[in-house]
């Protein structure tokens, strides 16, 4: 058994361990964009599609705390293992219903929220872990690297699902994903990761649950940047992390195109991510990193108001909108996460970001409810544009907010 520490030689088994969830990762991503395209062609329906993504989101709105606390609690190498595991199962149950034939639309909201609830306990698992694997000088550069990952799938995945879909039936895309959960478990059986020590203090009165997963809602509410960002961020999630669940839509109806368009226009979302990955990873961002995530929310509404105003014969427009919405996206929040794993203490962590997690989620639950709906009546292209003027506006507000732009000065 390999033995992790920070303070030594800690990147060959971070990146070990950061190998096989990338892969797992990829694999969900691929068997995603084949299930959300499924449901397209199946329905075309953007109140389905919403519905599909609501469903897996409401794992973290209302299991988060839970689920932090108990990865403040348990072994969180375990609670991986475990996670990683109980998502391929539930993966290769809907495998099996698209091959015996009998797959009906609520198998696939059950199977999604099923594993969502896997994938909030191994990714808390995972970002709590990370500041106990890696020193706290490179936390900022690794957050940058897991954002030009995530951009990096979300740029691969969409043109290896719509290839995937062309060489294979869905039910062996899915049986991809399986394999890859069980890639992601593999390093984990011989690597330790460090747990945080257990303490008693004003955060963690008493030792119950409860008491634990208040201490975190507490936490937040008391560190006053923090509270004030969390509620801009909240607005801006009920555009911003809904957005992409329209965009088979937006391809279809409004540029009149198909899977191969949709994949081109995913993957500049992605390539945009990767690009402002690349560019935290390199330069650091500002001295302070809350700038930095400012910056990023104005970039972000600029793209996204690209994509809300392009012709329906000008598709570049809106790819090249949307790619710069990915840049402004890892800037908002490589900078924010690095920023909150170096000031909160790692035993609190869990509790801390399952919280901060439902507290976000919960306005993209509400804008998951009314995104259907809207993009039935109003067409997909109104939720773009609103999204990108409401960022633009508070990202710029947020500049002049004291307690937001002091936020690393003032711990709660």
């Amino acid at each position: 058994m390999i033995h992790l520490n920070r303070d030594g030689a800690w990147a060959g088994g971070f990146f070990t361990i950061w190998t096989g969830q990338t892969l797992s990762s990829l694999g969900t991503q691929v068997a995603q964009f084949a299930l959300v395209w499924w449901l397209t062609e199946k329905t075309g329906s953007a109140t389905i599609l919403a519905t599909s993504l609501l469903v897996a989101y409401l794992p973290e709105v209302f299991l988060a705390p839970i689920i932090g606390t108990l990865n403040d609690r348990w072994n969180r190498r375990i609670v991986m293992i475990i996670s990683d595991t109980l998502v391929a199962i539930a993966m290769a149950g809907l495998a099996g219903l698209f091959w015996t034939g009998i797959i009906e639309i609520w198998h696939i909201y059950a199977v999604n929220f099923l594993a969502s609830i896997g994938r909030a306990f191994q990714g808390l698992a995972m970002i709590t872990s990370t500041p106990l694997m890696v020193p706290e000088k490179h936390l900022a550069r690794i957050q940058g690297t897991n954002q030009t990952l995530h951009g990096v799938l979300s740029m691969g995945g969409p043109p290896l699902g719509a290839l995937a879909l062309a060489v294979f039936e869905i039910h062996i895309i899915l049986a991809i994903d399986v394999l890859t959960a069980m890639l992601a478990i593999g390093p984990l059986l011989f690597i330790m990761i460090p747990q945080p020590k257990r303490m008693e203090g004003k955060h963690n009165p008493g030792s119950g649950i409860w008491a634990d997963m208040l201490g975190g809602f507490r936490y937040l509410w008391r560190w006053t940047g923090l509270r004030n960002l969390i509620l801009i961020a909240a607005v801006l999630n009920i555009f911003g992390n809904t957005k992409m669940t329209i965009s088979p839509l937006l391809i279809t109806d409004h540029f009149n195109g198909g899977a191969a368009e949709l994949g081109w226009f995913n993957s500049a979302w992605g390539a945009g991510i990767v690009l402002g990955g690349l560019l935290v990873g390199a330069w650091g961002g500002f001295r302070r990193r809350i700038l930095t995530t400012i910056f990023g929310w104005i970039v972000y509404g600029i793209g996204t108001i690209l994509v809300g105003i392009a012709p329906h014969t000008r598709l570049t427009l809106a790819i090249t909108g949307i790619a710069l919405s990915g840049v402004g996206s890892s800037l908002i929040n490589a900078p924010l996460r690095a920023l909150l794993q170096a000031n909160v203490d790692p035993h609190l962590q869990g509790r801390v970001f399952g919280a901060l997690h439902s507290s976000v989620q919960f306005t993209t639950m509400l804008g998951l409810i009314v995104i259907g709906p809207v993009t039935d009546v109003f067409g997909p292209q109104p939720w773009f544009l609103t999204g990108g003027l409401l960022t633009l506006v508070l990202g710029t507000s947020a500049r002049m907010i004291p307690s937001v732009v002091h936020i690393e000065d003032k711990e709660p």
